[in-house]
Parts: structure tokens; sequence; C-alpha cells
């Protein structure tokens, strides 16, 4: 697996639950990932990464980062016409 790590995984006493992932590939993708809460929105078309900090940068699917990198479980996946794809998930 080729990943390329530029943060940890925030921990339950971080003030901030939120990380940004930047999955590399053909098309890039950008998610933001809410931890408190348990989703993860694919923001590409609404943040542009360049003016986002802290980005972790994955070279994979979204699905591989949260259960092999983070070790989520129980994995929800939601597509929508009115809002991005979105992620449901259990610590």
């Amino acid at each position: 697996m080729n990943t390329e790590k530029e943060s940890d995984f925030p921990s339950s006493s971080a003030a901030k639950s939120v990380e940004y992932v930047l999955l590399t590939g053909i098309v890039n993708e950008l998610w933001e990932i809410d931890y408190q809460n348990g989703i993860a929105l694919n923001v590409t078309e609404i943040i542009n990464p360049d003016t986002t900090a802290n980005i972790v940068r994955y070279s994979g699917k979204i699905e591989e980062f949260l259960i092999n990198e983070r070790g989520l479980k129980n994995l929800h996946f939601h597509e929508s016409v009115n809002f991005p794809i979105r992620v449901h998930f259990d610590v």
C-alpha cells in the first residue's frame, strides 16, 4: 500500500475532530472526515485543497483509508443528487 501521511489521527482529547484527506490517483478527491459525528464527506467540489491546512495525502480509496489507516468499522456509503457522497462509520 502506498501511503503518505502528513498528520496523525486526531486523538479523542483533541479539540479538533475533523481531518481532511486528499486521495491521489487518476482523479484527486478531497474528503472531510468528522470523527466525532461518524461521517466522511466528499468535499472535492466544495473546498479547494490549496486553502485547507493539515491535509493527509493517501494513494487509494476512501474506504481503504478509513479501514486500514484509521481502523474504522461498519462503513455505509450514501449517494444523493442533492448532497455530496458521504460515508457513515463506527469508531
